[in-house]
């Protein structure tokens, strides 16, 4: 196999798809990309088995073949190289020689043969999906997915058909929830129930996003979701169960709500919690009508408190809440002004932007 390509393009897509190799070197042919040279064309190929990148280039070939190259190895050599036309050539052994300029190098390769098989990308049915509305989804869901290796089935965000072409997107720890619902899809796909994409693929695809204008191709496939734009496709292998009931832990009644206006309860919450125990992150939260005061106590730093103006009518009601979870809400919702439905200490709290009912914010109280 022998082509040459210039090396601005082939740092760029190296840029993107190093992100998808395997870091574990558990198996080790994972580790490098697949090079594929077919026509005038050059594919890129990357994958940890749950998720895969392929990117296309155009290149002058001399001879058609495949070639794996270590991703780490090979983009740090690429980096330093000059910006001019860089050519590689597959040697006996599965070495490839890589030139560009007076540069030369000569490295050890993995047979191409051993990768494993990935998806055939170009044959699916791509639907047309808004990309403004899947980016402000995964931003305000995505950060209240499950770290923990036991959950497994709540390390991911669940997308589920509610209507027509309506979407709705979910992800929970355990603590707090978050769900979005958005025209997402030209055309409603056939999906007999939701799917779990992981947090890893979930990466992937909100850079996918970035990248694209307006719109971008999303298939569904029993096991698996692909996402293309321009040359540039990306599969992730979805996870296998049953998403645990979320419904129930939205309250059905509450009966209190708070007005506030975001910029000032960031701020005062962010300040507030630099006192508070640094593991639970606790803060109590005061309201009377007028008025919330937002308390923080830690034995080894000491106390704080803060007053905001706020719009209450409901009976005086005091309430403990994580800050951290509240202030990761708060960073991905624009609006200027909040409301806090609220029924008592012990029920959880609904959190939305005024005026955007699509997104729902749900938090658990803490005992303080």
């Amino acid at each position: 196999m022998k082509f040459s390509v210039h090396r601005n393009p082939l740092l760029e897509a190296l840029n993107k798809i190093q992100s998808v190799v395997e870091r574990k070197n558990t198996v080790p042919i994972l580790s490098h990309v697949l090079f594929s040279v077919e026509g005038q064309e050059l594919s890129l190929s990357a994958t940890d088995l749950e998720v895969g990148m392929k990117m296309k280039l155009p290149v002058k070939v001399l001879q058609e073949g495949k070639i794996t190259l270590s991703a780490k190895a090979f983009l740090d050599i690429v980096k330093e190289l000059p910006q001019t036309e860089i050519e590689l050539t597959r040697k006996d052994n599965d070495w490839v020689e890589i030139i560009a300029g007076k540069s030369r190098f000569k490295v050890v390769s993995l047979s191409a043969l051993d990768y494993p098989a990935l998806p055939q990308f170009e044959d699916k049915k791509y639907l047309a999906s808004r990309v403004d509305a899947f980016r402000e989804m995964i931003d305000r869901t995505s950060f209240s997915v499950s770290t923990d290796a036991t959950r497994y089935l709540m390390n991911g965000v669940y997308l589920e058909n509610l209507e027509k072409n309506v979407m709705r997107m979910t992800a929970t720890d355990g603590h707090r929830l978050a769900f979005m619902d958005s025209e997402l899809i030209s055309e409603a796909p056939e999906m007999k129930r939701g799917i779990i994409i992981p947090r890893k693929g979930l990466t992937e695809l909100r850079k996918l996003l970035d990248a694209a204008d307006s719109t971008i191709g999303i298939a569904f496939e029993r096991g698996y979701i692909f996402a293309h734009f321009d040359d540039s496709y990306l599969f992730i292998r979805l996870i296998e169960g049953e998403y645990p009931d979320y419904r129930q832990v939205i309250p059905r009644s509450t009966d209190k709500v708070l007005k506030v206006e975001r910029e000032s309860f960031t701020s005062a919450l962010k300040r507030v919690s630099l006192l508070a125990h640094e593991k639970s992150k606790g803060v109590k939260f005061s309201i009377q009508p007028g008025l919330l005061t937002i308390y923080s106590s830690n034995p080894d730093l000491g106390e704080a408190k803060e007053e905001l103006d706020i719009e209450y009518a409901g009976e005086p009601l005091s309430v403990g809440f994580n800050a951290k979870y509240l202030l990761d809400c708060l960073a991905v919702t624009p609006t200027p002004h909040l409301e806090f439905h609220l029924k008592d200490h012990l029920s959880p709290g609904i959190l939305r932007g005024e005026g955007q009912p699509n997104h729902t914010y749900v938090i658990m109280p803490m005992r303080i």
